[in-house]
């Protein structure tokens, strides 16, 4: 019985990469994500939830925060871990393949109701990345899924903002210490070095942003100069990588 209950690795790497998608909060046999994919690998919604937590239990940002996953993690739970943390682009490889073998991932969020779960948000489960999700996840749940600089709250608007780019230094490539939680259009804005943040935490425009007069640059940019950044509940913004990008990225001149 215990072979026939075991999980393949594909149903690990399916779980992996809900993992990297699905709020800490919404990982409960409930979810419709959950019973979604469940079906898809031939478990219960319980079995993958239980499944999910236990791979908590192994996230150390998870643990740093002060939360806890389940302690029935597995062998080769705890090697798939270790597979992720070694060869990222290997792995991220075998996440792909198990998830293309599924049928076509659902893509944008929607609403049902209650007593098919209703108010639930759906997770956009989507083809990308499993180490860029995971940070983005951190990142979203660390500013409480709020804009760090508007307040925005719209979850399809907001972006885990790399402060030091993903392909610039691959040991800060997963520390939500290294990101932002920013809108779309600041995410942007940031990412090419209209905009920055000073050792205060303070909105920084560039020239070339300051150089706008349209009631949208204002709205969007100039009210906000000045402005220290919301802190997360966790995971501050690393100073010497805003520092960083204060020096390397930001543009300073006309």
């Amino acid at each position: 019985m215990a072979a026939i209950n075991r999980w393949t690795r594909e149903q690990l790497l399916v779980a992996f990469t809900l993992y990297s998608q699905i709020p800490f909060g919404k990982l409960h046999a409930l979810n419709p994500d959950i019973i979604h994919y469940a079906g898809l690998i031939g478990r219960t919604p319980s079995e993958l939830a239980m499944k999910l937590v236990n791979i908590a239990s192994l996230d150390p940002f998870i643990i740093e925060s002060g939360r806890r996953g389940l302690t029935g993690t597995s062998k080769a739970d705890r090697e798939l871990w270790q597979e992720m943390d070694l060869d990222s682009d290997a792995f991220e490889q075998q996440c792909q393949s198990a998830m293309a073998t599924l049928e076509k991932p659902l893509t944008s969020l929607q609403e049902t109701p209650a007593a098919d779960f209703s108010g639930k948000e759906r997770t956009t489960i989507i083809k990308a990345r499993v180490g860029q999700q995971l940070f983005r996840k951190r990142v979203l749940d660390a500013y409480e899924n709020r804009c760090c600089l508007t307040g925005l709250e719209e979850p399809m608007r907001l972006v885990a903002s790399h402060i030091r780019p993903w392909n610039n230094a691959a040991e800060h490539r997963l520390n939500p210490s290294n990101g932002l939680c920013l809108s779309s259009l600041h995410d942007k804005a940031f990412d090419r070095g209209l905009i920055t943040f000073n050792e205060h935490l303070e909105l920084v425009l560039s020239p070339r942003i300051k150089q706008l007069k349209s009631a949208v640059s204002e709205d969007s940019f100039a009210k906000y100069e000045g402005h220290a950044l919301r802190l997360p509940i966790a995971f501050p913004p690393d100073v010497s990588q805003l520092a960083y990008h204060r020096q390397h990225i930001f543009i300073a001149t006309h």
